[in-house]
This record gives structure tokens, C-alpha cells and sequence, in this order.
């Protein structure tokens, strides 16, 4: 029997295992300590080599059309020079020089890109300027600032764009659109572009040529708004075919982005062969040795299970080798190249020898076409599918490639940055990305205390292989103040002050100093924006998802009074004549905290150094912004309109007292003699399905006059379209006044008022007054949809009737709320679209793309919300109806006696709503806005910002704090186990130390 230690391991096994780990120890020591491989930094020796194409002059000449584009006739106040001994070498660096006089404004670059970067940087903290997705802000001063700056970028590079990207948000751009985003690119200092568009043009070629028919190719190809799961191998043929007039339009597109980003000094980053093919290769090839993936996301054959070529089949080579040569015969090369085999599918194999293989067969086939190649590769998988990807099976891959010839997007650092746990990619470049978004979905969100830390930590990583800062999003358009803050990051050289930040934000973006602006961004920046629970924000809130009776309250990462208050302040500049509201506001807000540091999880409830409680401060507020409850024709910002713009408003304060509290008596009600006082009623228990309240009892929203009557009276609404008459107005507004006319009525006697004036015609704030009242929309009609289906839970018909009426109201506002602005609107994503038609057939294949992605995403549901908008047109034609389906169906089941059937509701559904709507092409959608935005956000204010009582907000800040606790009770069980796996190796350590020291 062999002697064992006192641990109870043999001591021949126990003393190998000390040998083994002292060599693992003596590994990490000398990677902690940095000990040099050849040279200092080994992962940048291939990065130094790349470098632009374009000279410097041919740089100049870019920016210099930029400022023709984006300034127009004060593009002469200007005067650009690139000169790459500008700054150090393998880093980009501006130096702006501007006497403040009527003299040109100097910019010089170490490249365009850096050029551009500089002069967004003077726009920015000098003349107060703003440039974004959505809008711009460019009140420039009639002679522009001095100034007197030089700023080195942190690293080599500025990344932009994830793969999903050019199909959730750039699927149907034309020219004149990536023309400016790329103006975009530039301004921010990308000088490392995706550029993925027309590469199945080149594909066609290749496999035509090595003897596919039309037919196998038609079956491979997604379609245009699926193009990016198809390149992935996730997808095959769904929404096809492409067209040869796509493939011909796509080349001439790629030509024109790669030309431009190459003449701002850019590196584009084309694709490359990831070893799925068509399966008519199996035809041609019946030797090859070729496999079928598994499923992705529910999808099911023909539209699956895509083939692979194996990585070590000599055909690998010939087709991976062969692509490179057509793509860079078509368009150039600037020698690196993208390539992910792996997103969202498991390997065949976890052996590492098997996918140590796998890499040297995809950078063989690269580097044979382009010996001087660099591999980038999304490092999502290793995120996505950590319990495959351990230690061993990523170390393969990633050392497979030469340190250096592949760069690695450590996709979602911002929240889950993986180079610590996988060494610093061992030894690879990596660059540090935000993801941020999933699906081009809507929703105020963010977590911009994460990312800073998340950021502060790869810093000060040791040995650490990062080269740059990088934006990933699936999509965009969409919470810009998260991408212009972490597009600051790749000069900053430290982390800036958040709500000075946020304050200074809100001055460029809208072109104002009015305090109320800054103090609502604060109160922004310090919820909404500041998830730090790990929640994840798919965009999917209960008022967009598909109805089903378990649906869950939105877990909520911020305190909802936070962006409440922050909806007051913004309103507020709007109504800037009632003096008021506007002084005692901003007491209120002073008083609030809008400019403190966030408040820790513990200290929530309460604000520091205050004896007075928020909910009191609340209180006060509510108190303040009631509205008159008086009958009648109200004004719609009675002070700030012209003459004759008046509409009907009914504020639910105004809806309670008109209703006749004691009218039960039996009768129909149809659709214009809804009992409001139920709307009250509903509002007011919104929260009423909460699990538990403080005594721990559970809530039921029962009206005991229900109760009490429900037998008696039998309640049957009439068919009719709520949309017509039950929105925000009873009454036709009159078209609204020219613009300048009604300027002219300004009362110029004060300067601010003016200023305030000018503030609400920006198109930057009218955007983000539609944004944040939808998200109070969002909020308000989850809870409705919700307190709907407590409501048949509790089967209270008469309740679930009125809920489902209130919610209809709700979406039928919150789809004018969105018609008002040209950026959420449905019509512009379908016009974009047919666009690309040379045809009647091409037009609808193409709608019916646009509309299956953002809807159903699948022939059946597959992924079904994924993508889904908040749009002008997809909330009336799509969301809407599916409520009142849902809503319906309920009503049937309670006064039928009959349970509710989930699976038949949704074949139901699907087959009368969903599907239909996918395939109704010829429907015309507004692709121009309708409506006064800030006409219309007044009207939605005095409409539901009584509903946002201290009940109301006292219950939202409970669900928040319980989401903290839940957090928090997760966060501590993994810190305790880490600290117990880390005292278990110390454990090991000692005793090894023991052993060899006896």
C-alpha cells in the first residue's frame, strides 16, 4: 500500500502535482512580471506595419470635404495639414491652434482621421457643438474661440462595428448614408472600419466559377436583412434570394465606403473565408470532407444545420486562398481581414489539438493569398460559450496564429471582459470593446460606472496585450451619450468626472447652458445609464413582447423617480414661461441631489445629509406639476404656442372628476362611455400584481364594487378602433405655423427666453424629448399590460375590459409620441429598403426582409422580439394589435367559462397577426413626421405625469431595491466561493512549500 501524506494524496502522485504546480506557478510569474520574448511588446510587431494607403495629402483633401459637408460656408474658417511626424509613431495625435480672431482655425494630424478627431474635439469643447447619429447641433459663433491643444490617442486603434451591425441597422444604406456615417468615423477617431458590404457578389463569382448552378446558390444566400448570420453559418437561404442587381449595386457600394475610408487614412477590415459553404459543393466535390451544424436559435431545415468544410480538407485551402485573391483583386487590400467560424456554434471537437488545427487552417488560407495578413476575430464565443471554451480549448485557437497576426475584439468588456480570464489573450493584441446593444432595439440604457471600472481595470492589467478602444453594438441609433462617451476613452487620459461630464453633454448637445438641461442629464447619466446589477438589456420590455400570461415585470436597474424628474426638467425648458413651475423646479431639484454622485445600493432609500426623505421630495414634485382638473378645451402649451394652436387635452386628474362616482347602474358600454374612473383606478394599481408588499401579503387588484355588482352587470365594448377616437386628442390640431413667423414672437425682451426658445426648435432636443417621454410610455404601459392580465387572473371581467382599453390608449399615444420624429419611424426603414428594388418582386421580397426582421425574425417566430423597434408604425400595425388580440381572447375566456389556451393563442396569433404582417408589403408607412413633437409631449405630460403618484413610484423603487438585494445576494455567494476556491489553492500551496522544505 503506498504511504500517503496527511492530506490523503500518495506522495509519488502528490509530489508531481507539486512540481506541476510550482511550473505553473513559475509561468504565471514570469507573464506577471512581463519577462520579454524577443522584444518588449511582441504582440505589436505586425501592427506597426499597418499603416494608410493614401498619402497624406490625399488625407488632407478628405477632411477638407468633411467640413464642406458638415459646415458648409464655414468650412473656410479652417485650414487642415496631415503630417505623420505629428505625434509619436503607432498612435494618432491632433494639434488645434485658433488665435480667436477672424483667422483660420489650425488643424494638424498625424492622419485624416486624426485631423477630423481634432476638429470635432474644438467643435466640442470650444464652439459648444454637437454631432451625432440622429442629429447635429452646429450653432458655431460668429468668430470662432481660441484655442491652443495637442492630445496623442492612447493606442494604435479606434474599432468600429460588430458583424450584426450592417444587418440590424445598415442593411439598406445607400451611398449617401455611409457617406456620413464614415464623416462619422472619421470625427471620432475610428480608424479601423468593419467593411463587410458586397462580398456575396464576390462569393457568387467564386462558387459560380468552380461550377454551382443558380439554384444551390439561391439556397445558401440569406437575404438582405439576414446577410450577417448567414456569413456566420448560423442561417442559410432564409429571405432570399439575392438578386443580381443587388450583387451589382453592393460592389459599386463597397468600392465607394472603401475608397473614402482609405482617403481619411482608415484601415477597412474585409472579410474572409470561415469554412462555410453551399451544400452543392458536396455535388462538385463528393470527396470533401463536409459537415452539417447543428440548429441555431430554433430555426429548423431548410434554413439550418449549415455546412462546413473541414479545416483540414486541402479544399479548405484552395476556396479560403481563392476568396482573398477575388476580394482583393476587386478592392484593394490593406492586409487584414475578419473571420469568425465559431459565433453562437459549437465546434465538433473540444480536443485542442483539433482546434489548434482549426486556427492554422484559417490563417493559412489567409496568409497564402496575403503573407503580410492579420486576422481579427470576434471574441464572442469565448462569452457566449464559456463552459466550452475553458482555458485549454481558447489557448488553442488563439496561439495557433503567430503572436501578432491576429487581433482579438473582446466584444462586451464593458460589461464581461474575458482577457483576464484568458491571459491577456496569451500573448495576442486585443481590443477593449463596448457592445452595449443587442438587435438595434430601443430603450434608454446603459453602465457607464461598469465601463469605467471595466476600463480603469485593462489599464492596469499586467502585461496587458491591449491596442484599442472599440464600439461593437448590434445596432445603432440609439443612446448616443454611451457612444460618445466611450469614444472619448481612446484620448482621455483618465476617466472624466461623470456629471460634469453629463452637465457639459447636455450644453454641446442642445447648444444651452440652461441649467434644468444639465441637472436632467445628471439624473440620467445616474440611473438609467448606470446599470451596475448586471442586467441584461435586450430591449425585449413587456410592452413590446409577444403577450403571454407569465410575462414578468421589466427588471429595473435604475429608480424610475430618477428619469421621471428628469422627464420634468426637460418638459420644463418647454413650458420656460411659467416662471412658477420653472423657480420652484429647480429649488426641488437642487434639493433633490440632480449633481450627486450616484447613491450606493444602502444609502438608496434616503439622501445623504438631508433629513427630508425622496419620497417627500416626490411628493412635492407631484404636488407642483398637477395640472388644472377642470373641464374643457385646455391649451396645449398655452403660453409657447401661436394663435391658433389649440387641441383638447385629457389629463387623468380631469378624467376622475368628469366620472359620476356612483354610476353602477346596468348598461352597455361602448367606447366612448368608457367609465374613466377606472382609469384612475388602474393607474393608481398599476403595481398591484407586485409579489409582495411590505407586510410580505400579496396584492390583488379587486374592486370590491366589482365584487360586488360583477353578476349583475354584463359589460360588452363595441367593435371599434380605439385609434380613432380615444387618443391623446379629441379634437383635430390645426396645422401648426411657419417656423419663422412664429420666431417672430418671440418676447425678445429677455435673453434666455430667446435662448430657451431656440433650445426646443433643436432637432438634438426635440429627439430626446421623444426618447425619454417613451420611455415613460414604455414604463407606464408595461405596468398596464401587466395589471391586464393580473386583471384576468383575478377574473374581473369589467377590470380587464378597462385595462385593455387604457392600454390601447397608451400605444395609440405612444405611437404619435413617435410619428412626431423622423427617427422612429417605420417608413424610413421600409423606404430604405424598396430603394434597393429594380422591380416589383425585388421591392416586396425586400419589405418583406425589413419587416420579418424587426418583427418576427424567422418564417415562425424563431427569435422572435429580438429586433423589435419602437417605431411610428410598428407599434399601430404590429405591437398594438397583438395586445388587443391577447386582450380579446382573455375577455373570451372569462365570459365563456373556458381556460385560457397558450399554445392554440399563439398559433392564433401568428397566424392572424404576426405572419400577415410580415407579408403585407404594399402598406404605405409616413416616412416624414407628423405632428409638433414638443405640442405633443406636452399634451402625453399633463396626460400621465399625475400617474406617477407616490404609490406608483414608491412601489417601482421597491421592485429596484429588490433587484439590488437580489444582486447583491448573487455577487456575495460568487465572492465567497471564489474566496473559498482561492483558499483551497493556497491550501495546496503550503503544503507543497511544507513538503519541500522537509
Amino acid at each position: 500500500m503506498d504511504s500517503t501524506s496527511s492530506y490523503g494524496v500518495p506522495y509519488t502522485a502528490w509530489r508531481t502535482s507539486v512540481l506541476g504546480l510550482l511550473l505553473l506557478v513559475l509561468t504565471l510569474i514570469t507573464a506577471v512580471i512581463g519577462i520579454p520574448s524577443g522584444e518588449a511588446r511582441p504582440w505589436e510587431r505586425y501592427l506597426k506595419d499597418v499603416q494608410p494607403s493614401s498619402t497624406p495629402d490625399e488625407q488632407a483633401e478628405a477632411v477638407e470635404g468633411l467640413l464642406q459637408r458638415l459646415l458648409q460656408d464655414r468650412a473656410e474658417d479652417f485650414a487642415v495639414i496631415v503630417d505623420t511626424t505629428a505625434g509619436p509613431q503607432g498612435k494618432d495625435t491632433f494639434i488645434v491652434k485658433s488665435p480667436g480672431v477672424t483667422v483660420s482655425v489650425e488643424v494638424t494630424g498625424s492622419s485624416g482621421v486624426a485631423a477630423a478627431w481634432g476638429i470635432l474635439h474644438y467643435l466640442k469643447y470650444y464652439c459648444h457643438a454637437h454631432v451625432s447619429w440622429e442629429a447635429q447641433q452646429l450653432d458655431l459663433p460668429d468668430t470662432l474661440p481660441p484655442a491652443s491643444f495637442n492630445i496623442t490617442s492612447n493606442d494604435k486603434f479606434r474599432y468600429y462595428q460588430n458583424v450584426c451591425t450592417v444587418s440590424y441597422s445598415m442593411a439598406w444604406w445607400g451611398w449617401q448614408r455611409w457617406q456620413k456615417e464614415i464623416d462619422w468615423m472619421a470625427l471620432n477617431g475610428i480608424n479601423l472600419p468593419l467593411a463587410f458590404t458586397g462580398q456575396e457578389a464576390i462569393w457568387q463569382r467564386l462558387y459560380t466559377k468552380m461550377g454551382l448552378t443558380q439554384e444551390e446558390l439561391d439556397e445558401h444566400f440569406a437575404g438582405p436583412a439576414f446577410l450577417a448570420w448567414g456569413r456566420m453559418g448560423n442561417i442559410r437561404g432564409w429571405g432570399g434570394p439575392l438578386w443580381p442587381s443587388w450583387h451589382n449595386q453592393t460592389l459599386i457600394l463597397q468600392k465607394q465606403i472603401l475608397a473614402r475610408m482609405r482617403q481619411f487614412g482608415m484601415i477597412p477590415v474585409l472579410p474572409a473565408f470561415a469554412g462555410h459553404v453551399p451544400a452543392g459543393i458536396a455535388r462538385i466535390y463528393p470527396e470533401a470532407n463536409i459537415t452539417r451544424l447543428g440548429p441555431w436559435s430554433h430555426f429548423t431545415d431548410p434554413y439550418t444545420r449549415t455546412y462546413l468544410l473541414d479545416f483540414n480538407d486541402p479544399l479548405f485551402q484552395e476556396i479560403g486562398s481563392a476568396f482573398i485573391e477575388e476580394v482583393t483583386s476587386e478592392f484593394g487590400s490593406d492586409h487584414i481581414y475578419n473571420c469568425d467560424t465559431f459565433n453562437e456554434m459549437t465546434p465538433a471537437s473540444s480536443d485542442p489539438e483539433y482546434l489548434r488545427s482549426v486556427g492554422v487552417a484559417v490563417y493559412s488560407a489567409i496568409s497564402k493569398a496575403d503573407p503580410d495578413a492579420i486576422w481579427v476575430m470576434q471574441g464572442w464565443l469565448f462569452y457566449s460559450d464559456q463552459s466550452f471554451w475553458r482555458t485549454a480549448q481558447a489557448e488553442a485557437l488563439l496561439t495557433s496564429v503567430p503572436t501578432g497576426r491576429l487581433l482579438v475584439l473582446d466584444l462586451a468588456s464593458e460589461v464581461a471582459p474575458q482577457y483576464s480570464r484568458l491571459q491577456s489573450y496569451f500573448g495576442q493584441p486585443f481590443i477593449f470593446c463596448m457592445l452595449h446593444n443587442f438587435g438595434g432595439v430601443d430603450g434608454l440604457f446603459g453602465n457607464v460606472d461598469v465601463l469605467l471600472k471595466n476600463y480603469e481595470d485593462a489599464r492596469n492589467f499586467p502585461n496587458v496585450t491591449m491596442v484599442g478602444t472599440g464600439l461593437t453594438p448590434e445596432g445603432i441609433n440609439q443612446n448616443y451619450v454611451m457612444y460618445d462617451f466611450m469614444n472619448e476613452l481612446g484620448w482621455r487620459p483618465a476617466a472624466p468626472q461623470v456629471s460634469s461630464w453629463a452637465a457639459d453633454y447636455a450644453s454641446r448637445r442642445y447648444g444651452s447652458n440652461d441649467g434644468r438641461l444639465g441637472q436632467a442629464w445628471n439624473l440620467l447619466m445616474r440611473s438609467v445609464y448606470n446599470n451596475t446589477v448586471n442586467t441584461v438589456n435586450h430591449g425585449q420590455y413587456v410592452i413590446v413582447k409577444r403577450p403571454k400570461l407569465n410575462l414578468q415585470p421589466d427588471k429595473l436597474w435604475y429608480s424610475v423617480s430618477d428619469v421621471v424628474a428628469a422627464w420634468d426638467l426637460l418638459v420644463s425648458v418647454v413650458q420656460d414661461k411659467n416662471q412658477g413651475l420653472n423657480i420652484e423646479s429647480q429649488q426641488i431639484y437642487q434639493e433633490y441631489g440632480a449633481n450627486q454622485s450616484p447613491p450606493s445600493p444602502l444609502r438608496k432609500k434616503t439622501i445623504a445629509n438631508k433629513k427630508i426623505t425622496k419620497q417627500e421630495i416626490l411628493h412635492k414634485s407631484i404636488r407642483l406639476f398637477k395640472r388644472s382638473t377642470v373641464d374643457g378645451d385646455v391649451e396645449a402649451g398655452d403660453d409657447d404656442a401661436s394663435g391658433g394652436e389649440k387641441m383638447k387635452l385629457d389629463t387623468l386628474s380631469q378624467l376622475l372628476q368628469r366620472t359620476e362616482a356612483a354610476n353602477f347602474k346596468e348598461r352597455e358600454v361602448s367606447e366612448g362611455e368608457v367609465d374613466w374612473r377606472l382609469i384612475g383606478d388602474n393607474m393608481a394599481v398599476l403595481v398591484e400584481h407586485e409579489d409582495d408588499d411590505e407586510e410580505g401579503e400579496n396584492h390583488k387588484y379587486v374592486n370590491n364594487e366589482y365584487e360586488q355588482h360583477k353578476l349583475e352587470r354584463k359589460i360588452k365594448l363595441e367593435n371599434s378602433n380605439y385609434m380613432q377616437d380615444e387618443g391623446l386628442f379629441a379634437g383635430s390640431v390645426e396645422e401648426e405655423d411657419d417656423v419663422r413667423s412664429r420666431k417672430e414672437k418671440i418676447n425678445t425682451e429677455g435673453v434666455m427666453e430667446t435662448r430657451y426658445k431656440s433650445v426646443t426648435d433643436q432637432a438634438t432636443f426635440q429627439h430626446d424629448l421623444v426618447d425619454v417621454t417613451r420611455q415613460i410610455l414604455q414604463v407606464v404601459g408595461g405596468e398596464m399590460a401587466l395589471t391586464l392580465i393580473t386583471n384576468y387572473n383575478n377574473q374581473v371581467l369589467l377590470a380587464l375590459q378597462e385595462s385593455h382599453h387604457l392600454l390601447q390608449v397608451i400605444l395609440t399615444d405612444l405611437d404619435l409620441l413617435l410619428g412626431s420624429s423622423p427617427d422612429f419611424l417605420l417608413g424610413r426603414w421600409l423606404e430604405d429598403a424598396a430603394s434597393w428594388a429594380t422591380n416589383e418582386k425585388e421591392r416586396d421580397q425586400y419589405i418583406f426582409n425589413a419587416l420579418n426582421q424587426i418583427s418576427l425574425w424567422g418564417p415562425t417566430g424563431e427569435i422572435h422580439d429580438y429586433a423589435i423597434k419602437q417605431w411610428s408604425g410598428l407599434i399601430t400595425n404590429y405591437i398594438k394589435p397583438r395586445w388587443e388580440f391577447f386582450s380579446e381572447t382573455l375577455e373570451t375566456s372569462l365570459e365563456q367559462g373556458k381556460p385560457f389556451n397558450e399554445e392554440q393563442f399563439n398559433w392564433d396569433l401568428f397566424t392572424l397577426v404576426e405572419d400577415p404582417f410580415t407579408k403585407e408589403t404594399n402598406v404605405t408607412y409616413p416616412t416624414d413626421p407628423q405632428g409638433n413633437t414638443t405640442e405633443i409631449v406636452v399634451g402625453l405630460y399633463n396626460k400621465y405625469r399625475p400617474v406617477f403618484d407616490s404609490r406608483l413610484l414608491q412601489v417601482m423603487e421597491k421592485r429596484y431595491q429588490k433587484h439590488l438585494r437580489a444582486f447583491s445576494k448573487t455577487a456575495m455567494k460568487r465572492k465567497r466561493k471564489i474566496i473559498k476556491r482561492k483558499r483551497g489553492r493556497q491550501h495546496i500551496v503550503t503544503a507543497a512549500e511544507n513538503m519541500i522544505m522537509s
